[in-house]
């Protein structure tokens, strides 16, 4: 995706931004009308990549800023360690379930979480496609093969856009032409189905569209593999409880169908290969296990190499489906400019002492989810010691979760953090406070944060990454911006597949059982297949389906519309915040195998409240001052 040359046509319709700014006209760029521009293929898609700009995704940043509000911390998958304003705050309203106060927080990107940028981001890219759309037949020095490629990538955006809408907000307007100044202001919202009907349309027109791979210059642009993957994600969020109320069986067999006819694509194509890292049932972490207390385990490679790798060229991961464009993660203020985004939120949130410090930790009760690498829940599995809860879990603990111990080279500018490994208790060997713990007796700066949940965040940091306040970073490692890819589609397939056929159905035009997927994803990380006990029934096995979806794309921005499309979010277990506690007991014994106690403690300041209505979002209450007609959503 290249830098966008010439932009016009950015006014918005009154729902962007107001009543008084809605003007149907394009301002002239660098002296070009918008004429100009539809005459000439060149600069049209320079216009058009533009609207890619505002494609704002669960991993992406906004104005070289963090998420103060990232979905990790939204899920109960993390909180962060930064106590300055206006995380807290922020955090505080959506914990109260005041999501009318976090719509309003618009007055800055310090204080802007991304959902509500995106609202307003959305609209803008819409605009950006339909008003290609509506001059891309009459671009006279253009191919129609040219236009073709163009136009599947318009209505594979458009449908995104709408899907990052409507799964929070509910049924909108589906807009497929730029409004004429003259219209009356006198809309009114559709439904969610009506929407959703509309979305389907444009992405059946990009999969028919798009080609199944790009050539080198234009390798990172959304493919027909992408158009599939988003039908897989937006037909599942159709057919879970909050949007398919009656539990229509036919819902989920079109998400069945939808993610069956793309793993049928990938394998007869050769595409979106799932990492081999099958070595890692190999892994000893047993207690003083060789691979314990090792930062990256060479078995885990493969894997890692997915999230996270060493040098400033990137090579796709051959799991991944679509992913922002970043060629480096470290650069002179974190992230590599022009737009678009080229640095993952997620690293900005995890990693301490950079520009922007979040330092989001891993929740304690989160990482509970974690299966034993018997491959049975914590709670069944017998070995299973909460005095010794680092040892013999699922690898994919390893790749995800720093704890209390493990050699971390991470150099920054800030205090508190000049030690080889990462030390996580609350009081360690030297009956100290553990480094990577906030001392409440500090005098520093508020914006120097620590880790307050007692675990860190593996998956999205490089070990040896070099972040320097102020200073250019170290250009060895980058991050992957990933937006789909494979282990997703199979976990959508399972969800579905189980729902209307159960544990052994197959899927109309499948070849694997539900079952069968999610053993797939286990087996190439080195866990055993499911075990029996868990897949006798559809509800049982609709558990096992759900955690591994949660570990399996953990700290990705998935689990938060997760708990809200299943209408799990107000369970008791989906509200508690715990973090872990560890304390020094003055040597190892049979009680204390490390020699640490280990204790989940509730912080009850930080407990969510989550009503009926915090299931469907509000919008920003100024487009009901414009639009009085554009009615708020239901409960709010």
């Amino acid at each position: 995706m290249r830098k966008i040359k010439y932009t016009f046509a950015l006014i918005m319709t009154v729902f962007i931004i107001s009543c008084e700014d809605y003007l149907d006209q394009s301002e002239e760029a660098e002296g070009l009308t918008e004429n100009a521009i539809f005459n000439d293929i060149v600069l049209t898609r320079d216009f058009f990549d533009g609207a890619f700009t505002y494609y704002l995704s669960e991993v992406s940043v906004v104005n070289q800023s963090p998420d103060i509000l990232p979905g990790m911390t939204m899920s109960g998958e993390g909180y962060p360690g930064r106590t300055a304003s206006p995380v807290p705050e922020t955090y505080q309203f959506y914990a109260q379930g005041d999501y009318l106060s976090l719509m309003n927080r618009t007055s800055g990107s310090d204080t802007t979480p991304n959902f509500v940028s995106r609202y307003f981001f959305c609209f803008k890219g819409i605009r950006i496609v339909n008003t290609f759309l509506e001059n891309a037949d009459n671009i006279p020095n253009s191919t129609e093969e040219e236009i073709n490629y163009l136009k599947g990538q318009a209505y594979f955006l458009r449908a995104s856009f709408y899907h990052l809408l409507t799964k929070r907000h509910g049924g909108l307007i589906y807009l497929k032409e730029t409004l004429s100044v003259s219209q009356p202001l006198t809309s009114k919202r559709e439904s969610y189905e009506s929407n959703l009907s509309d979305m389907l349309d444009d992405i059946e027109l990009a999969i028919e569209l798009l080609p199944v791979s790009w050539s080198t210059e234009s390798v990172g642009r959304p493919t027909r593999g992408v158009a599939m993957a988003l039908k897989s994600r937006l037909t599942l969020f159709a057919a879970s409880p909050l949007a398919n109320e009656t539990n229509d069986d036919q819902k989920w067999i079109d998400a069945a169908t939808a993610a069956s006819d793309l793993i049928n694509f990938a394998n007869a194509n050769g595409l979106y290969t799932l990492a081999n890292a099958s070595a890692a049932s190999t892994l000893d972490v047993d207690r003083d296990g060789a691979d314990l207390l090792v930062a990256e385990p060479t078995a885990l490679q493969p894997y890692r190499n997915i999230f996270v790798g060493s040098g400033i060229q990137k090579t796709i991961p051959s799991e991944v489906i679509f992913m922002e464009a970043n060629q480096k993660f470290f650069t002179f203020g974190g992230i590599l400019n022009p737009t678009p985004r080229l640095s993952l939120t997620v690293g900005f949130d995890i990693i301490k002492f950079n520009n922007n410090p979040m330092n989001i930790g891993a929740l304690a009760n989160f990482i509970e989810k974690f299966e034993t690498k018997n491959g049975l829940a914590i709670e069944d599995d017998p070995s299973y010691n909460s005095q010794d809860p680092f040892i013999n879990r699922d690898p994919r603990f390893y790749n995800n979760i720093l704890f209390d111990g493990v050699p971390w080279t991470t150099t920054t500018a800030g205090p508190k953090n000049d030690t080889p490994f990462v030390d996580l208790a609350v009081i360690n060997e030297e009956g100290n406070y553990g480094k990577d713990l906030d001392d409440p007796s500090r005098t520093t700066s508020p914006l120097i944060v620590y880790n307050l949940t007692g675990l860190r965040i593996r998956k999205w940091i490089p070990n040896g990454a070099y972040w320097r306040t102020g200073n250019a970073g170290n250009f060895s490692y980058h991050v992957n911006n990933i937006i789909y890819r494979m282990p997703e589609v199979y976990l959508n397939y399972a969800e579905a597949v189980n729902e209307v056929y159960g544990p052994n159905g197959v899927a109309p035009g499948g070849t694997l059982t539900a079952v069968g997927a999610i053993n797939l994803l286990r087996n190439r990380v080195g866990m055993p297949n499911v075990a029996a006990k868990y897949t006798g029934s559809k509800e049982g096995f609709r558990e096992r389906i759900r955690n591994e979806r949660a570990i399996e794309l953990c700290f990705e921005g998935f689990r938060y519309d997760d708990l809200r499309r299943w209408k799990t979010a107000h369970l008791e277990e989906n509200k508690k915040v715990e973090f872990l506690k560890m304390r020094w007991q003055g040597g190892k014994s049979a009680t204390y195998p490390s020699g640490f106690s280990y204790e989940n403690e509730e912080q009850t300041q930080l407990r969510k409240t989550f009503n009926d209505n915090n299931y469907w979002w509000p919008i920003p209450p100024s487009e009901i001052e414009a639009v009085p007609s554009f009615e708020q959503t239901e409960g709010w």
